[in-house]
């Protein structure tokens, strides 16, 4: 973990993949080409993303994207980036005990395992209604589904990847599973309302309405717990564990909270983590006909690959690309930021399927690190040993074990 390059992703994306032949699989190495493709109307997202999430918003167009992403945009106000912060600070008191009793008991534990437990409350609370127990993990029934789903993306990627029949049997089976949660969840969001504007509710009322029906809600709440978990959970991890080989920021961070402040750097932090190691490393985008478009001509049937792991280190944009630098930020606080390219920078997606959670992501991940840089220590136990693995999302390949101490604040 101690370099942040990783010479798996490097080597996937430094060629183009599958350049010839019907179906191609194009690398685009531009920002504009990137923009051209992402604006473009004669691509769309890829049949494979409909076959693994169903149609929900991760994975649709044109009007049916529309019409579902109207249905569920005013749970995600674009200007108001605390509209979910109640969600949150119910979510922390657990977290911050769980940690505590660790801290006092002197026990390792599995920061990933606490990252996904508060991540969940969260999630469950603010995008489907549901407030789950201090130690209730629902989230983690999804798990197999989202890993079964990881490696069928990877092995589509991967350099003469080919899906084998074994993991799309098991991606049914664990997409099953998840289906009887969210039969649970939509059954539990009917029976208590906790008077909040969520997605799933808003869902449960088109349904009532006529626009939409169960087989829709299954496919947006299927979508939504694939972007809003696993995408930040994994960021966190990141950000953690590349504070821990910079003392120094550790130090400037825990000066800053004692002092009353602190949103600052940890916002720089988190926007640098996400530009090393974006959650969603890659996608891609269809031709539906033939067309040309960004430089080249693509048949119908060729597909656009978006590497936002290499434009987010590409020399060209960025200065020192593979160095952890929170002074990229500067200007943040006072949104006088801005990336090198429009699409240079682009870890919540961009053009028209911009991440519809992103100010929920963003003010989650600030609270939490708030939390815990300001009551504890974490020692990871072997940093060294954690290396990204590559699915849907860049995900530690450890399970990251941790020693949690408690600090005196100096005030």
């Amino acid at each position: 973990m101690r370099s942040t390059v990783v010479p798996q992703l490097l080597e996937v994306h430094g060629t183009d993949p599958r350049p010839e032949g019907p179906g191609r699989r194009i690398l685009l190495r531009d920002p504009d080409e990137v923009g051209a493709i992402l604006h473009s109307n004669r691509f769309q997202r890829t049949d494979f993303v409909r076959q693994l999430s169903g149609d929900g918003l991760l994975a649709t167009d044109g009007d049916l994207w529309r019409e579902r992403r109207r249905i569920v945009q005013k749970s995600f106000p674009v200007r108001d980036v605390e509209a979910h912060l109640d969600s949150i600070r119910l979510a922390l008191p657990g977290f911050v005990e769980r940690l505590g009793e660790a801290a006092d008991e002197d026990r390792p534990v599995c920061l990933l395992d606490e990252m996904m437990r508060v991540v969940s409350r969260v999630v469950y609370r603010a995008v489907f209604g549901v407030e789950l127990g201090r130690d209730e993990d629902r989230v983690s029934i999804f798990q197999p589904m989202m890993e079964a789903v990881g490696d069928v993306h990877w092995s589509l990627v991967a350099p003469g990847g080919t899906v084998d029949a074994g993991s799309l049997v098991r991606l049914k089976r664990t997409r099953d599973a998840a289906d009887v949660e969210i039969t649970r969840m939509v059954e539990r969001r009917r029976a208590v309302d906790i008077g909040i504007d969520d997605a799933l509710g808003r869902l449960i009322r088109a349904r009532d309405e006529g626009l939409v029906d169960d087989v829709a809600i299954h496919d947006e709440v299927r979508s939504l717990v694939l972007a809003s978990t696993e995408t930040s959970v994994n960021s966190l991890i990141w950000a953690f564990l590349l504070i821990d080989d910079r003392p120094e920021i550790l130090a400037r961070i825990e000066r800053d909270l004692d002092a009353g402040g602190g949103d600052e750097i940890i916002d720089k932090v988190i926007w640098e983590t996400l530009r090393l190691y974006p959650p969603v490393w890659a996608n891609e985008r269809q031709a539906i006909e033939p067309v040309d478009e960004a430089g080249r001509s693509w048949e119908k049937g060729d597909r656009a690959v978006i590497s936002a792991y290499r434009l987010h280190r590409d020399p060209r944009q960025w200065e020192d690309p593979d160095a952890f630098r929170i002074e990229r930020f500067e200007g943040l606080a006072e949104r006088r930021w801005q990336p090198p390219h429009r699409f240079a920078y682009m870890p919540f997606g961009a053009g028209p399927h911009l991440c519809i959670g992103r100010n929920l992501a963003l003010i989650e991940m600030r609270w939490i690190m708030r939390e815990v840089h300001s009551r504890f220590r974490i020692d990871f136990d072997d940093p060294d040993s954690i290396e990204p693995i590559l699915g849907i999302v860049m995900r530690p390949s450890a399970p990251v074990m941790v020693r949690i101490t408690r600090r005196d604040r100096k005030h």
